[in-house]
């Protein structure tokens, strides 16, 4: 018996097991070789298309991060149940002479063995062996099922990031356009009807970030579908509304203050996973809001509006900017005309 192997093997299986547990059974995040391969992935594809969002390739990205963790999951539990295997030299032989099986020929024995075919050309030699094969075919078959059905629910995950994204992205190309689409003549009420389906949508994607973290790897190249720009566009409109303007005029402050917590859960879930020590390249811009006072929108003078935009909130659009930067995208993607 060689104990190396046997520690080893037992080792590599457990891990792969607890991570694909922990990927797909829990709403709290993936396991850690999950999150360590998906970003790998990410990062492969990321510069290979040159820090682009419109880069054709990036929407790929996301169908490879799930066929690598896959994949991952398989090797992991055919290589631990391999060297469980290794460590006995005659824990496998031939039906056919009762020979005992090479080395070979027991990782093709773990393989089927995992895969449930249940061939019968090798059989486990003990009755140890026997009960060590069944709890190999009887995981292997609970977690490669597992794994593949965990595709189910992330797709679904993608579907609903990209119609929040088109929804936001429908109310205007700039913050600027969905005030001015929103503004009456006295007040944001048209703004404000879509606040509750903004919240809801917004809620349930930052939890399906939680259960299923995959999905921030999903790109799409086109601006209206992408949900880091979709995002601080909403950011920026609810920043503006909130911040901006003179306190004459009427806001629904109980939605206004739904819609903030729900961006700052999102921004929070982004922080903590994904942007830790953002240190973006690009400076966020002081937006242009003289077209909002054109519409008859009072605002507050320039000089508190710099003030707001570059030192107050500096730390929330610091994390907006790397947002953007971390999927391909600036600012200019969000105030096409700011220099």
């Amino acid at each position: 018996m060689n104990t190396l192997f046997l520690v080893l093997g037992l080792l590599v299986y457990l891990l792969t097991a607890m991570d694909i547990v922990k990927t797909t059974f829990s709403s709290n995040g993936g396991g850690k070789i999950t999150d360590a391969v998906s970003k790998s992935v990410w990062k492969s594809f990321f510069t290979l298309a040159g820090k682009n969002g419109r880069s054709k390739l990036l929407p790929y990205a996301g169908p490879a991060v799930l066929v690598t963790a896959l994949m991952t999951w398989v090797v992991g539990l055919w290589a631990g149940l391999f060297l469980v295997l290794l460590s006995d030299a005659e824990s496998i032989i031939k039906s056919s002479d009762q020979s005992v099986a090479s080395p070979l020929e027991k990782l093709y024995y773990a393989g089927f063995t995992l895969s449930t075919l249940g061939v019968g050309d090798y059989v486990a030699s003990s009755n140890v062996w026997r009960i060590a094969t069944s709890i190999g075919a009887f995981s292997g078959l609970v977690f490669i099922t597992a794994s593949i059905t965990y595709f189910v629910p992330v797709l679904s995950a993608v579907g609903l990031q990209s119609k929040l994204s088109l929804y936001i992205s429908g109310m205007g190309k700039t913050p600027q356009q969905i005030l001015t689409k929103g503004w009456d003549g006295r007040n944001f009420s048209s703004f404000f009807d879509t606040t509750s389906d903004l919240c809801q949508m917004l809620m349930q994607h930052t939890l399906n970030h939680h259960s299923y973290p995959v999905i921030h790897y999903f790109h799409n190249s086109q601006p209206k579908l992408a949900i880091a720009r979709a995002f601080v566009l909403l950011d920026e409109t609810q920043t503006i509304l909130r911040r901006g303007l003179k306190e004459e005029i009427d806001l629904d402050e109980l939605k206004l203050d739904m819609l903030q917590t729900a961006l700052d859960a999102y921004l929070d879930m982004v922080k903590g996973s994904y942007l830790k020590n953002p240190s973006p390249n690009e400076t966020a811009p002081v937006p242009d809001l003289e077209n909002l006072e054109a519409k008859g929108i009072s605002l507050k003078n320039s000089k508190e509006l710099r003030e707001i935009f570059t030192q107050q909130l500096h730390e929330r659009r610091k994390l907006l900017t790397a947002l953007l930067e971390m999927d391909g995208w600036t600012w200019q993607d969000v105030y096409p005309r700011a220099s």
